[in-house]
């Protein structure tokens, strides 16, 4: 015998109380019911939709499934919003991402004053793939072959770096050789492609036009260490000695 179903068994109903409670959430110091308020005020959150809805993103990431919950008060906006904004980029190369699975990592220690940049780098990326992805955006070109590029250091789903355009203002004057004596964790060739493509995607900037970004987490089929910047109209690929330091090259510094 066939069991009955009831269609509305996973349904409950939304009731008013339930309304002003996610409402009050959303909207923090919300006036409450009958209170007077200026016109201001009111016209701000009756006339403005938009308000409304910046406030439901700053605290809602869009995933598959709907809305996921942020952690809050430990990042600042301007990371929320740029990490949003992976979903639209990896869009535009035919790949679907859902936020939930690449969250913020939990224990950053960010400094005051200071913008970052989050890496989000999904299970199809590769030294290769990437870069066929960042050839898409800009004109490229190898003074090592990408083709045996390998990633040393086991792939982050979700990383931050300090948001600058020059690497060199980070860490200069620290090889390789040197920045894994001091634990310092730099970038990938891979994730190296893919936040210098997004950078220029998102506002037409170039990174490391003035210096190199060392990627101490790739090695060449020599096992020298990789680095990129942007030379002569073109996103450049370099290899260097691990011991080889400078004050124009430099790693981007990873929390994860």
């Amino acid at each position: 015998m066939t069991q009955k179903t009831d269609k509305n068994s996973n349904v409950r109903t939304w009731n008013s109380d339930m309304r002003d409670e996610i409402v009050s959430s959303f909207v923090k110091n919300l006036p409450s019911l009958n209170e007077n308020v200026s016109f201001d005020l009111t016209d701000k959150y009756i006339k403005k939709p938009l308000t409304f809805k910046r406030k439901i993103r700053e605290i809602f990431f869009p995933s598959e499934n709907g809305l996921t919950k942020r952690v809050e008060g430990i990042y600042p906006e301007s990371l929320l919003e740029f990490h949003e904004g992976w979903v639209d980029f990896y869009k535009n190369f035919g790949e679907t991402i859902d936020l939930a699975n690449f969250p913020l990592p939990k224990n950053l220690i960010l400094e005051e004053g200071k913008e970052y940049w989050s890496i989000v780098v999904p299970d199809s990326m590769n030294p290769q793939k990437a870069f066929e992805l960042r050839k898409q955006i800009t004109i490229v070109y190898e003074n090592t072959s990408v083709a045996r590029i390998i990633d040393v250091f086991p792939r982050m789903k979700v990383s931050v770096i300090r948001a600058e355009q020059n690497a060199k203002v980070l860490h200069p004057h620290i090889s390789l050789n040197h920045s894994m004596k001091l634990g310092l964790c730099g970038t990938t060739f891979t994730e190296g492609c893919i936040i210098d493509g997004r950078i220029f995607k998102d506002n037409g900037m170039h990174l490391d036009v003035d210096g190199w970004t060392l990627h101490c987490g790739s090695r060449n089929e020599h096992g020298d260490a990789v680095s990129s910047d942007w030379c002569a109209g073109r996103f450049l690929v370099s290899w260097s000695n691990p011991d080889n330091a400078g004050p124009n090259l430099s790693i981007r510094q990873k929390q994860f």
